[in-house]
């Protein structure tokens, strides 16, 4: 696409779900975990994990709980639930070593980017834990297509909120949030974050799930690939 077509100059991309596959590296994780501590990672176990982990995110997201607490608490509940008493920081400690060694591409990300890098610059917008992110970026080789990272602990605040997406447009030279896409697999962080931030938004939605009539999408795409048809 010549520069005279060109509606963005910068593409934000989220990480997990998007460019790194977290589910995969979740379960492995938790499966470790589980046996570290004498019990077998069954489908029904690991699906509690995630219901747990999720609902504790989602309340950290509205700021109801912070991250330094979620991070343990969620390993208290979840064993709690099991029947067994753990110190949920020894948990996290373990868990957290598994997910820095963990980068399981999605399927597409590492052409997605090479592409992209030579057209646009580009910035990853995530939530989570900085060291983990930055390991899990540079193990999976996608950190070299970025200008930069923006995670949420270093931001202080994190996606959806206005106040992450000012710490992001701070550090990026001659933003303009009108000539920005943000490409993610969430319609609450996301696509809610980018309308608020006044970027084009574009959901990755590979499962086709329903989307929801208060929050908008510029593009919707089902792979990676499909990029390439407008950038």
């Amino acid at each position: 696409m010549g520069n005279a077509e060109r509606k963005y100059d910068i593409i934000l991309l989220d990480v997990d779900g998007t460019l790194l596959d977290f589910g995969l590296a979740e379960k492995l994780g938790m499966a470790a975990v589980l046996r570290a501590y004498g019990l077998e990672p069954t489908g029904e176990r690991l699906a509690l994990y995630h219901d747990i982990n999720e609902g504790l995110w989602s309340a950290f997201e509205r700021g109801e709980v912070t991250k330094d607490r979620l991070v343990w608490e969620r390993f208290q509940i979840f064993f709690g639930r099991l029947g067994k008493e753990v110190d949920g920081h020894e948990v996290e400690e373990l868990y957290r070593g598994h997910l820095d060694r963990s980068a399981y591409l999605i399927p597409g990300a590492m052409d997605i980017c090479r592409y992209l890098k030579e057209r646009y610059e580009l910035y990853v917008v995530t939530n989570g834990t900085s060291s983990t992110q930055y390991k899990r970026l540079a193990a999976s080789g996608l950190d070299g297509f970025m200008k930069d990272i923006f995670v949420s602990e270093d931001a202080g605040s994190q996606k959806p909120q206005k106040e992450y997406f000012d710490y992001c447009f701070s550090r990026i030279p001659g933003a303009r949030p009108e000539r920005m896409l943000l490409v993610g697999d969430s319609l609450h962080s996301d696509i809610m974050g980018g309308n608020a931030a006044g970027t084009a938004t574009c959901w990755y939605n590979p499962q086709g799930k329903a989307g929801s009539p208060d929050i908008k999408a510029d593009y919707e795409i089902r792979n990676l690939e499909e990029l390439k048809d407008f950038l």
